[in-house]
């Protein structure tokens, strides 16, 4: 009885401190008083992720006083991620202040020691959390950690792989990814975990300025990103359309630019967004590359739009689709067959290549247009065939 009135004492010491919140905190006492923790833990959870309702250490203060007593009673993933949204008020300070970061993530760590009541899943969170906020350091010893803890998810993820618990947690799993890989890279693996964040996150749960930050960034690892080459892929993702409209539309129309491997378009959204492009760095220091990748993916646009039957082509078709040197030409079909972009081969003495193999893609409306017509293409060939067969051995389909 006694405790019970002492968490009535706080909320009402609360509500006089900040009054603009008393119905919150009035709220908060009437479902505790009524052992409604369902409501409860709805209340709290929409209460933490109202930024009006962060003030100073209110948040800190509630979980200490108030929460802690019945803390077991409440769904213990939304207690992880009500407490997670309460950790950020441990550092205020902007920019942020690594010892400040610190006291949140011992106030996340104090959250894990209860793993046998938490279950996996909300344990998973709660570890996720902490990485988090050790990337948010970034100190050596701190990325350690975080990898460390990444590598030991691992394991947990597939043990809730079917058990339909497993969305949350792969959803803090490939959001702390995405912010690991971000800060030590490569770019490549930070465009693979945004896919993977993006899969198991509803986009309409991200803050707006979040889904054009994560918009941006997904677009520019894929550009960079050595072994990227499916942009079909990321320009199937909704969030990408968020650039449109806006000072990085630019950035979406290179990407459709590279799906298609149109290099002449290419050109032109260069040279009319010079400034804009100079304006990112990982762009400006990678545009070599750039022009590598955008030549690749006009070689295999070409090779895509030529009919199965004949894919053997002159080295100056290749030089003309690409718009290279026939000295360079060479170097760009062993370049694509390193990268096990195609197969083929390459006859010197004629001057010609035979592709064997395109790698498959995600295709867009254009790309998916030919396609239709090879099919029907095919459909005439496989018609004229069986009518040539009925025609020639009449006696096999009596």
């Amino acid at each position: 009885c006694g405790g019970r009135t002492g968490r009535m004492d706080f909320l009402d010491a609360e509500t006089r401190k900040y009054p603009k919140m008393a119905e919150r905190y009035q709220r908060l006492a009437d479902l505790y008083q009524g052992k409604l923790w369902h409501q409860l833990t709805e209340e709290l959870s929409e209460m933490v992720s109202l930024p009006e309702c962060s003030q100073g250490r209110n948040l800190i203060d509630l979980y200490e006083n108030f929460i802690t007593k019945f803390e077991a009673k409440l769904n213990q993933l939304r207690f992880v991620q009500i407490a997670s949204v309460i950790a950020r008020q441990f550092f205020p300070s902007r920019p942020v202040v690594a010892r400040e970061v610190k006291d949140a993530i011992e106030f996340m760590e104090s959250i894990t020691e209860k793993r046998g009541r938490l279950g996996e899943e909300a344990f998973l969170v709660a570890q996720m959390a902490v990485a988090e906020l050790l990337v948010q350091v970034g100190g050596e010893d701190e990325m350690k950690h975080a990898r460390a803890l990444m590598d030991e998810a691992q394991p947990l993820l597939q043990l809730l792989e079917g058990s339909g618990a497993e969305t949350v947690a792969n959803s803090s799993y490939h959001r702390v990814a995405c912010e690991y890989f971000k800060v030590a890279g490569p770019a490549d693996e930070y465009y693979k975990s945004c896919i993977q964040f993006l899969a198991y996150t509803p986009q309409d749960t991200l803050d707006p300025a979040v889904q054009k930050r994560l918009a941006v960034d997904v677009s520019l690892a894929a550009l960079v990103g050595e072994t990227v080459f499916n942009y079909g892929e990321v320009l199937s993702q909704p969030i990408v359309k968020v650039l449109d409209n806006t000072d990085f539309a630019w950035l979406h129309e290179i990407l459709q630019v590279f799906s298609a491997g149109d290099i002449d378009r290419f050109s032109s959204i260069c040279a009319a967004n010079k400034d804009a492009i100079n304006a990112e760095p990982v762009l400006k220091q990678n545009f070599e590359m750039l022009r590598q990748k955008i030549a690749l993916l006009c070689l295999m646009q070409a090779i895509f739009v030529r009919p199965p039957e004949d894919r053997l082509l002159s080295l100056k078709e290749v030089a003309h689709a690409t718009k290279l040197e026939m000295d360079q030409v060479e170097w760009l079909l062993m370049k694509a067959m390193s990268k096990g972009l195609i197969r083929g081969k390459i006859d010197q003495v004629e001057q010609t290549v035979h592709i064997s193999w395109l790698k498959p893609r995600v295709l867009d409306a254009d790309q998916l247009s030919t396609l239709k017509d090879k099919l029907g293409v095919w459909k005439d060939n496989v018609d004229k065939t069986l009518l040539f067969i009925e025609s020639e051995t009449p006696e096999l389909f009596q």
